[in-house]
């Protein structure tokens, strides 16, 4: 009986090993591809976090940018009003001198009518000897009343001619004051005036630079938003194969689950029943042989247990294991990531914008101008092309960072122009060497790219 049961546990351990391994080897497979999954999960997990961490940093840069921007744009403002309030100042200071020279004119045709009137009375004294007519007209008097009289007269003559020194004096040092007063106003003035415009200079050009910063970081902001959607989109590619290979592998388990159950089953009936029959046979021989040794003398009984042995033997019909059919398990096909076709532009055409650049030809030049009272050199350009439903940025600079730079310009191509290393000019090019601008000389006209002056201020094309 022991035999019989080793006999069937190892011919049930053979059956289950052969059905089982394939299944088995499937699922593995499949364990393998959900582990390789999750890891891609977890990668693009971590990259998508490391994006974010990039977008932030860059949103706070260009929010202390934009800062810094609008601190600059208030100095700008405030310098511009204290130099109107100053333009005022020195407008008054100059009608205030006009006044002041008149009356210095004044003054010197008094003081020169008083040193001739002064020069005539010492002309007199050195000819005639006034101081002795003076007494001799004294000593004159008929009497003591004409005396006093007298005297009183002298007395006077003597003093107006003190007080007329005295003025002539107090007159000349009021000249030389108020000359002095107005000459250190007007150079203090003049002084402030320049620094101002030096300021606004230096400002305007800090505030070019900040455009310029905040474009880049926009620019870097939208890629940095680029690469983060990129990496969702691969998260969730990696767990929607997650989620496919999990279903395959739970679908290969309960095959193996399922095949293991039903082969095993059969496999235990077939080889009981073969191996009871083995038992049976050698049992009967046994029983044959041991009646042949003790009955030798009946032949006849012999003989028919021989036969009923034979015939048992050679009647018994062998049982056919029929092999289970083989369950084939597709293995899904990972989707492919399908790229996008690159957007092809050839830029805003010269045709486009000519009406709308011509129209405005003579349109005066105005610092911060953008409309057709007048224009400066960036806000024409954004004018023309708002025109054809195109935004641009509002400088020179932002227009020159955000646009597509181009070596080989057609017309309707922006021309960018840098003075002491930051852009500071921007036109429309419109073919042959030719562009049309916003300059401060001519106001909104056609001018060369190539001349003396321009030419070595090029800096490149741009298209939007």
């Amino acid at each position: 009986m022991n035999k019989k049961l080793l006999t069937i546990a190892i011919l049930g351990t053979l059956s289950f090993s052969s059905l089982i391994l394939p299944t088995a080897a499937s699922a593995e497979t499949y364990e393998d591809k959900v582990n390789k999954s999750e890891q891609q999960v977890n990668q693009t997990q971590e990259d998508i976090d490391a994006a974010q961490q990039k977008v932030d940093g860059l949103k706070a840069q260009s929010s202390q940018t934009e800062t810094e921007l609008a601190t600059i744009t208030n100095t700008i403002n405030a310098n511009k009003d204290k130099t109107t309030s100053l333009l005022a100042e020195i407008e008054a200071s100059q009608k205030e001198k006009e006044t002041l020279e008149s009356e210095i004119k004044s003054l010197e045709e008094k003081i020169a009518q008083r040193s001739e009137q002064l020069e005539d009375q010492a002309r007199t004294v050195q000819v005639n000897g006034d101081t002795k007519n003076y007494i001799e007209f004294i000593v004159e008097a008929e009497s003591m009343s004409d005396v006093l009289g007298r005297v009183d007269v002298v007395t006077d003559l003597v003093k107006a001619n003190k007080d007329l020194v005295q003025a002539q004096a107090d007159d000349k040092e009021a000249v030389v004051g108020k000359k002095e007063q107005t000459e250190q106003s007007i150079v203090q003035q003049n002084a402030l005036a320049a620094q101002l415009e030096n300021a606004k200079a230096e400002m305007e050009k800090q505030l070019l630079e900040k455009e310029v910063v905040v474009s880049q970081l926009a620019i870097e902001t939208a890629s940095a938003e680029t690469d983060k959607e990129k990496y969702i989109a691969q998260k969730a590619e990696a767990e929607s194969q997650v989620a496919e290979y999990t279903a395959a592998q739970e679908a290969a388990e309960m095959a193996v689950l399922a095949s293991f159950e039903e082969e095993t089953e059969e496999a235990v009936v077939v080889e009981f029943s073969e191996t009871t029959e083995v038992v049976e046979e050698t049992q009967e021989s046994q029983k044959s042989v041991e009646e042949t040794k003790v009955v030798a003398s009946t032949p006849t009984e012999t003989t028919k247990k021989t036969e009923k042995a034979t015939n048992s033997t050679s009647t018994k019909t062998p049982v056919k294991t029929e092999t289970p059919a083989k369950t084939e398990t597709k293995t899904p096909e990972t989707p492919k990531p399908t790229t996008p076709a690159p957007s092809t532009t050839g830029g805003t055409s010269w045709s486009a914008l000519q009406s709308h650049a011509t129209s405005v030809m003579g349109t005066p030049y105005l610092y911060g101008g953008t409309t057709t009272n007048g224009f400066d050199c960036s806000g024409f350009t954004s004018y023309v092309f708002a025109k054809v439903g195109i935004s641009l940025p509002r400088t020179a600079a932002g227009q020159y960072a955000s646009s597509t730079k181009v070596t080989n310009p057609q017309p309707g191509d922006l021309v960018f122009f840098k003075d002491g290393g930051s852009i500071t000019h921007v036109g429309i090019y419109v073919g042959n060497g030719q562009f049309i601008g916003s300059q401060s000389s001519t106001g909104v006209a056609y001018t060369s790219v190539n001349s003396s002056y321009w030419g070595p201020k090029l800096v490149g094309y741009g298209r939007y």
